[in-house]
């Protein structure tokens, strides 16, 4: 790697500007070497960069020099893979910059699909963003630290705001310096997916010290990573507390399927429902309700039915009825239907998702909540998400209608579609704008479905989409602005893709 200019060269450069001299071409080759400039940068821009990356070095020099024993990862590595080509890095700089954001996670995988990584002169914003997912969505910062690079995640390290993403992270001094209830429930959350044993050991030596309220708060970051290892302590924190704190332990009881809570609750539930899958809202037997209280009873207003429908495995119905699943979820009520979707999210099995799914497809529930429905169907794989849609739009080709469950559902997929459910969602958007007599709420609908949409439609059909939204494009309303954005979008997103 070319040795970096000297700091009072690049001043004397600075001074005098690259109109009345040429840069040295030693300062280009040192940029290029470290990735850090868009190679499409004229002589001004390499020189305004060289200058804030020597100035950064120079400081970063002084500090560790008035601090010695703070060493560690202070060397950035050398890198393994190479970086995107000239194409790819502009599409980088021009999602994270703003101009298209809602691409990132596309480009992402593009750059992991391909074997390179983020350039280095956009990974101070590439980690803004990648922290900011820490909370929201834990595995896909972890996706973007893995696109970042060697040096990306040496350059995380040395970041107090991105080190949460790295996997030295010291938890247990985050852990310890946390105050917030809130905070620290997110903070074990991403420390189980590190070392489970340990973020309960710290929960387990913090619980006394903390209040009822708390306590309901805290064992929300503890619904990861769970398993047997789990099961002894959380029984044993099952005593006299607050109802409150025995309900939360037994909602992670049974995600951690401990036995004799799962038997219990098998018991419940067999006592409350009948083998037609109709349900009883009280228990008759003292026994049954005193075992009920022992695990915090039910919150009103919500009933026993619906807190067994929240909490209980989705399998246990089919067996305490005899019922396949679509059928026992035909049955239910429109509330019982919301309770038995959050366990199928709680749970997260993909069978069981994908079923629930294909019911809320086939079947369009009445009342069913959309963006519930969003989050099921965000834990499909990309073939079984498409293999859906092709069965549904086979036998039923007019099933994307405005309000319709199933183009609701879709338009909350997080990944592109296929071509074929592409084309179907398009038409039916352009078909929604042939009446003239669209209010106003019913046009501010319509234009929020077609902006989630421009995301999602496969690139690979930029001609056809051209071709049907010539006339679009013309409108003098928001439509057409839409149709325009959409178009450039899709071309924008076409070009990521081309190697």
């Amino acid at each position: 790697m070319p040795a970096p200019p000297a700091y009072p060269d690049l001043l004397r450069a600075l001074a005098l500007g690259t109109a009345r001299r040429d840069l040295d071409p030693a300062v280009g080759q040192w940029l290029d070497s470290r990735d850090a400039i868009d190679p499409t940068a004229d002589q001004s821009e390499y020189l305004l960069a060289a200058v804030g990356l020597a100035e950064r070095l120079y400081r970063r020099h002084t500090m560790r020099v008035h601090t010695p024993s703070d060493t560690k990862g202070n060397t950035a590595p050398e890198e393994t893979r190479p970086a995107p080509g000239p194409r790819l890095t502009r599409g980088l700089q021009l999602i994270l910059e703003g101009t298209y954001p809602g691409l990132l996670d596309e480009a992402v995988e593009i750059v992991i699909r391909r074997g390179t990584r983020i350039p280095f002169f956009l990974l101070p914003a590439f980690h803004l963003r990648a922290a900011a997912l820490l909370n929201e969505d834990y595995p896909r910062a972890l996706r973007y630290l893995k696109a970042s690079g060697e040096r990306g995640h040496w350059l995380a390290r040395q970041h107090p705001d991105w080190a949460a993403l790295t996997s030295d992270y010291d938890y247990v001094a985050a852990y310890r310096s946390e105050e917030l209830p809130a905070a620290k429930a997110q903070l074990l959350g991403r420390w189980r997916r590190r070392d489970p044993p340990a973020a309960r050991h710290a929960l387990q030596k913090d619980w006394p010290q903390q209040s009822p309220r708390n306590q309901e708060v805290l064992l929300q970051g503890l619904k990861t990573g769970l398993g047997p290892d789990d099961w002894p302590w959380l029984r044993e924190a099952l005593g006299p507390k607050r109802k409150g704190v025995r309900r939360a332990l037994t909602e992670v009881l049974l995600l951690a399927r401990e036995p004799e809570v799962m038997a219990d609750f098998t018991v419940l539930a067999r006592a409350v429902v009948s083998t037609a899958g109709g349900f009883s809202s009280t228990l008759q037997h003292p026994e049954l309700k005193e075992k009920l209280a022992t695990y915090g009873g039910v919150k009103a207003p919500q009933t026993l039915p619906q807190r067994l429908l929240e909490i209980l495995p989705p399998e246990v119905w089919a067996e305490v009825t005899g019922l396949d699943l679509p059928t026992f979820w035909r049955s239910r009520k429109p509330l019982e239907l919301r309770n038995a979707a959050r366990a199928i999210e709680a749970y997260r099995d993909p069978e069981q998702a994908t079923a629930f799914v294909r019911f809320l497809l086939f079947e369009q529930p009445a009342q069913f909540d959309p963006a519930l429905g969003g989050e099921l169907v965000r834990l499909l794989s990309t073939p079984t998400f498409d293999a859906l849609y092709d069965e549904l739009l086979s036998g039923q080709p007019n099933v994307l209608l405005l309000r319709s469950l199933p183009r609701l559902l879709a338009l909350q997929r997080d990944t592109p579609w296929s071509e074929r459910l592409s084309r179907a969602m398009m038409n039916q958007l352009v078909d929604g704008l042939s009446d003239r007599q669209l209010d106003y709420g019913l046009q501010r609908e319509l234009a929020g479905q077609w902006k989630r949409a421009i995301p999602l439609l496969h690139v690979e059909l930029f001609p056809w989409l051209r071709q049907q939204l010539h006339a679009t494009t013309e409108r003098y309303d928001a439509f057409g602005k839409l149709a325009t954005e959409l178009l450039q979008t899709t071309a924008f997103r076409r070009e990521l893709h081309r190697p």
